[in-house]
């Protein structure tokens, strides 16, 4: 049975998701820690995601299920082992349709995607505060140029990282700092196949 709130004019609150994400950064293990935790009426859920730096690949995934609306739900609870050893990244989550779906949980699967959202923005985040050390000047647009040689994938994908906005403009008409070069160099060997 479900709470149900009515307001003075008769509208019915009928559900709330809370959802809560964090993540830090373990400089010793050189790891994100990527925890997402969601609850709603039925449902308490929690996901924790290492994750090794800079190569985004995954190290060990955890899954709780405080809360489940049927004792088999938490059979689920390993079925994103699979995707530990993988490289966060476009397309991923695909990896979890077809047959997945018939021993996954739905709700584990947007909690993986909020971690990995939330994993990119942090690594955004990190990286700034890294290319800041080392480069004390360096403006925006020099950090995007950066970022666009390890994150190809990135561009196009929100309006501002389109080919013809003025941001992306004023990133590639701008210089990196002296020194920087050496970094596409390493990013072009994170981009080959292991």
């Amino acid at each position: 049975m479900t709470n149900v709130e009515s307001s003075g004019n008769g509208e019915q609150l009928l559900y709330n998701r809370k959802k809560d994400a964090q993540v830090s950064f373990v400089p010793e293990k050189r790891q994100f820690r990527v925890s997402v935790e969601m609850q709603d009426h039925v449902h308490h859920l929690r996901l924790t995601m290492m994750v090794k730096h800079p190569s985004l690949k995954i190290q060990e995934i955890q899954c709780e299920m405080p809360g489940v609306p049927d004792p088999v739900c938490r059979d689920a609870q390993k079925c994103l082992d699979l995707l530990i050893g993988k490289k966060v990244g476009s397309g991923l989550v695909k990896e979890l349709n077809g047959d997945w779906n018939k021993q996954g949980c739905t709700h584990l699967k947007d909690l993986f995607h909020e971690a990995c959202y939330c994993l990119t923005q942090s690594q955004d985040v990190l990286g700034k505060e890294e290319l800041s050390k080392l480069f004390p000047d360096i403006t925006e647009e020099q950090v995007y140029k950066i970022f666009f040689w390890f994150r190809p994938d990135i561009k196009n994908g929100c309006l501002r990282y389109t080919q013809d906005t003025p941001f992306m403009q004023r990133v590639r008409s701008t210089d990196v700092p002296e020194g920087a070069e050496k970094l596409k160099a390493i990013a072009k060997s994170q981009q080959q196949p292991q």
